[in-house]
Parts: structure tokens; sequence; C-alpha cells
């Protein structure tokens, strides 16, 4: 079981629960969120999430290496990043993307035989969906994540022959089709819940993958939106073809986000 696992998912459950529950105890009753007309509008959303990191990487032959980037230190780990979220509506219809890229580099723990050493990730993906609106608070709709993912260890670990240094890295790329929900809620003029999730991968790309994000959105004005929310992201992916093409990445990302939307 994954470091922190238990009382993680509580918390996510809870949040949900909370979240769910705020959506259907307000009327909708403000025009600034929900617009009626067929016209498309551009929403353009920098934002930053202060990811933890949870979860085992393994290429090769190495040894798996466990990783856990806890919130509170992730910039100190953070090489680069970058996110920006955009999205194309009207009243029925909506086509959004996704980008996040993130570059860490931590030490190693010391699980799997391994004594001391780093590990580092380079995270790319790409999220394109298209959402059908069926009823004034719910969306549905398909998509797909496109995954980069480069893994690399320098570690020291215990083998049957003593202690041997271990060391290398691998780029490995897929794609996991997702099944997509997003449910708003418009408390007034100013103020929108929104709560989005999706689960995919399905053996396509990852064994499993899913996410969870609840977001409190204020509108500043008719250009400028703020939110604040949590993410949740799940991939377990397993290419374990044996040899040096084996590559493994079961990581949970989880987190809060500042986001700040232009609308045009």
């Amino acid at each position: 079981m994954k470091y922190g696992v238990s009382r993680k998912y509580k918390t996510i459950l809870g949040t949900a629960i909370i979240c769910i529950g705020l959506l259907f105890s307000f009327q909708t009753n403000a025009q600034v969120y929900n617009d009626s007309s067929k016209k498309f509008h551009l929403l353009l959303e920098p934002y930053i999430m202060f990811t933890s990191m949870s979860g085992t990487t393994g290429i090769g032959n190495l040894p798996n290496t466990f990783i856990c980037v806890p919130a509170g230190k992730v910039f100190s780990y953070l090489k680069i990043g970058g996110m920006l979220y955009a999205e194309v509506h009207n009243d029925q219809l909506a086509f959004t993307s996704d980008l996040f890229y993130a570059n860490l580099t931590q030490d190693a723990s010391g699980k799997n035989g391994v004594l001391n050493g780093s590990a580092s990730l380079k995270q790319f993906w790409w999220e394109l969906e298209g959402l059908y609106r069926v009823a004034p608070w719910l969306e549905v709709g398909v998509g797909a994540r496109i995954n980069n993912i480069t893994a690399g260890v320098n570690v020291n670990a215990v083998t049957p022959g003593g202690i041997s240094n271990f060391n290398g890295s691998k780029s490995n790329t897929w794609v996991d089709p997702l099944i997509v929900t997003r449910l708003k809620k418009v408390i007034n003029e100013k103020w929108m819940i929104q709560l989005r999730a999706d689960i995919g991968g399905f053996g396509v790309g990852s064994q499993f993958a899913w996410q969870l994000q609840p977001d409190v959105y204020y509108r500043a004005s008719k250009l400028l939106e703020l939110g604040l929310g949590y993410r949740i992201i799940s991939m377990d992916y397993n290419n374990d073809s044996g040899g040096g093409d084996r590559f493994v990445y079961d990581m949970d990302e989880y987190g809060p986000q500042v986001r700040i939307g232009f609308n045009f």
C-alpha cells in the first residue's frame, strides 16, 4: 500500500461529498456564469499546483524506487514547471486542453533495498476532452491524456553480492482514454463551485487512472476569475516486458491548486 493512502483517500472522499452536497444546496440564479448563448467563448487559465507525490517508479533491470514528495518541499525538488488550462465553450459544448510539465529531483527512499541515492522525474501530460451539457449542472464527455514520463535513478542498493550502484534513465509515452464528468453549481453572480472527475486507462495505456478535482471560483470581473481547489491524479502504468524495456510508474499526485482565469 502506498504511503499515506488510507488517510489521503478518506480526505478526498470527504471533500468530494462536501462539494456534491454544496452543489445541490443552492439555486442557480446568476447569469455571469450561465451563458445561454450559442456563441463560443475562450477561457485561459494558468495555475499552480502544490503537488505531493507518493508511489513507485522502476526502469529496466534497476530496482524499483519509492518516491515521496510532500507538498511543503515540492519547490525545493522542482527544477522547472509550467501549467496551463484552456477551454472553448458555449451553452452546450466545451472543448478543453490541460498542459502540465514538471521536472523534479529528490533523494531516493530506503525501500526496496535502496540504501541511498537520488531519483528524478520529468513529467508531461496533455489532456484533451470534449464535454456535452446534459443538464444545467452536469456535463459528460470523453477525452484522452497523453503522458510522457522520464524516470532516472542513481542509487546504492543491497544485492546478494553486496552493495551495488545502479544508475540509468528511461522515457516512456502512453495515452489513456478517459470518461469525464463535470458538475457546476452557480451560487450567485460572483461564486461558483465545480467538481470534475474522470476515470481511464482501462489497460490501453495505464492499467487504471483516475482524477478528482473540486474547485471554488470567484468572478472578480467579466474578464478575470480566481479559483482555489484540490486535485488528485493517480496513474498505474506498468510496461513489464522484461529486461531493459521495463517501465513502471505507479504514482499518486495530489495537493491544493490556485488558478487565475481570463475570459474572452
